[in-house]
């Protein structure tokens, strides 16, 4: 009776990211497209979760979410990074600058890793390629860092460089995407956050999500920065060297 219920959550996520579009395409309005990309998130999350709840998961269902994610967690995220780009001048205004085209391997990339995720075998305890919607997220976030909203951009955390000058690194602006864009099309196994009876992988899930909540607490609005990361080394750790994630099944 209620199986339409996890394709309309799909929707949602993808209403959500189409309403993002035109918020992302002004610098000063990047942060709100971030707000719509984290409700698409929800979204996202729960239309799983109801599928496998009512027992209606199917190809279309899996064929619809990528779509949505496609453009809530590809296409606006790479939108924001564009607008961000722009605003601190980083191409002149006339001739060719390959830098105004960065933006557009987030997209490109979310759709080859989305396709790939479409036709791997299920059950693996790993993604093969780091998460679309996490990466989206991450890149996105910066709209609302590079804004100083919330008031962290005195916070040090004892680093080197402190976060705030970090924003004014060219460098940051033009590799990120990159970096997120590779580590998306990748083979490199990333742990998966399903909890399961009997895993040897519960203790890194658990791990991870302890220390992300302990980054929200103390980071702000930089905390997805710092759980992209601890997501990347929590994936390593739990790895271990295998030869072949594809002997791991859930």
């Amino acid at each position: 009776m209620f199986g339409f219920v996890p394709n309309l959550l799909t929707l949602a996520n993808l209403a959500c990211g189409l309403l993002a579009i035109p918020f992302a395409l002004q610098a000063d309005t990047t942060h709100i497209a971030f707000q719509l990309i984290i409700l698409s998130s929800v979204f996202d999350f729960f239309d799983g979760m109801a599928a496998r709840a009512l027992k209606v998961e199917g190809p279309l269902g899996m064929q619809l979410d990528s779509l949505a994610d496609v453009v809530s967690f590809g296409v606006v995220p790479g939108l924001i990074w564009k607008s961000l780009m722009d605003i601190r001048g980083l191409c002149p205004p006339t001739g060719f600058c390959i830098n105004s085209y960065v933006w557009m391997l987030i997209p490109l990339a979310a759709a080859y890793r989305l396709a790939r995720f479409n036709v791997q075998p299920s059950g693996l305890k790993y993604f093969i390629g780091i998460p679309t919607p996490l990466t989206g997220l991450v890149l996105a976030s910066f709209s609302f860092i590079s804004l100083q909203i919330g008031g962290f951009e005195n916070y040090q955390w004892g680093l080197i460089i402190p976060p705030s000058e970090i924003l004014n690194i060219v460098y940051v602006w033009l590799y990120l995407p990159l970096l997120g864009a590779y580590l998306m099309v990748s083979e490199i196994p990333f742990l998966a956050l399903k909890f399961n009876k009997v895993d040897d992988m519960n203790k890194y899930r658990l791990a991870f999500v302890l220390a992300s909540v302990l980054m929200i607490v103390l980071t702000g609005v930089w905390s997805l920065a710092f759980i992209y990361i601890l997501y990347i080394l929590f994936s390593l750790l739990s790895y271990k060297g295998k030869t072949s994630p594809e002997e791991d099944y859930v």
